[in-house]
């Protein structure tokens, strides 16, 4: 049988979360199935969690390397999927059901080279229990009719776990290994927006994310946080790329706008969350500014996206104006 969609799973210290992911994609009503597991050179139980469920299902494949971070896991992954189309899932997450059909009969009705579904999140509390976080679903959208801005405004922060892509189209497309601790998601995402734009977004929710205590989603030591700064050059690469490739040159600057105070606000929710000391978020201010230097901008920037998002406004303005520490009161 031909394989339809592969999904790759990079696991790292996975053994009590692999399974029930594993077992949430496999219970999908999806003929051609292919279930690439990369184990990333887990010290734990992983190899043997990974060894159980492939000789249980002879849709699960294994593939191990040595310790080398998410994205080198998932390059391993795209290089060995033989299926037409592409999906993502950590090792501690879940496919929600019927998730893998409905993409791809949107990928199939639409012909479109990602499909983005919205997705349901929980947070740790430290009390260990999983607390869902309510955010709002965009409307469906198609870049290619509604235009890159409002595609952008209405799916949301761009990860690749709540999405399907055409195999095809991520020719030539990988993750940058530079990113260990996050980010890999938005720079893979605007890359692909950069080559085509056949993207889609249906506000069904296909995933359910986890955001656990010692997961890379926070930022929890020093290592972690300079890693974070220092993917924010490549973002910013990928996201006017994009833009530039997307939008019309009248719209260009606005977009840009929005789309820097992206990273101005990411920035400032991981310093307040961290709690960041003062030479911390001195090289992380200084870091950004270096890298958004390199691009078009004026004082005044704030005043083309007042109307669209007051807080997002709120933190360009105090970027603008070096005050960016009061952010950690709103």
């Amino acid at each position: 049988m031909a394989v339809r969609i592969s999904i790759i799973i990079p696991a790292y210290k996975a053994a009590l979360t692999l399974r029930a992911a594993i077992e949430a994609i496999l219970s999908q009503p999806v003929e051609g199935l292919e279930v690439l597991i990369v184990n990333d050179g887990s010290t734990d139980e992983t190899a043997v969690v990974c060894h159980d469920l492939a000789c249980q299902d002879a849709r699960v494949q294994v593939i191990t390397q040595k310790n080398a971070g998410i994205c080198a896991a998932r390059n391993r992954g795209l290089s060995a999927a033989t299926g037409d189309y592409i999906a993502f899932c950590d090792d501690d997450d879940l496919f929600l059901p019927d998730a893998l059909p409905r993409l791809l009969e949107i990928a199939e009705a639409t012909q479109a080279d990602v499909v983005r579904g919205d997705y349901e999140l929980f947070r740790e509390a430290q009390n260990g229990q999983f607390a869902r976080q309510p955010h709002d679903g965009g409307q469906a959208s198609y870049l290619w009719k509604d235009g890159y801005e409002v595609f952008l405004q209405n799916s949301g922060p761009q990860f690749v776990w709540n999405a399907l892509y055409r195999k095809e189209a991520l020719e030539d497309i990988v993750f940058d290994e530079r990113c260990r601790y996050g980010l890999e998601d938005f720079i893979f995402n605007m890359t692909l927006y950069a080559k085509t734009d056949r993207a889609v977004y249906s506000p069904l929710a296909v995933y359910r994310h986890f955001e656990r205590a010692q997961s890379t989603s926070l930022c929890r030591s020093v290592e972690a946080f300079r890693g974070r700064v220092r993917a924010l050059g490549p973002w910013m690469d990928a996201e006017y790329a994009a833009l530039t490739n997307r939008c019309p040159v009248a719209q260009q600057s606005r977009v840009w706008t929005l789309r820097k105070t992206e990273a101005i606000t990411f920035l400032m929710h991981q310093l307040r969350d961290a709690k960041a000391p003062t030479a911390l978020r001195r090289f992380a201010w200084r870091s950004l500014r270096e890298v958004l230097a390199g691009y078009p901008g004026h004082r005044l920037d704030f005043l083309q996206i007042a109307r669209q998002n007051k807080k997002k406004t709120m933190a360009l303005l105090l970027y603008q104006l070096r005050l960016q520490r009061l952010y950690d009161w709103f």
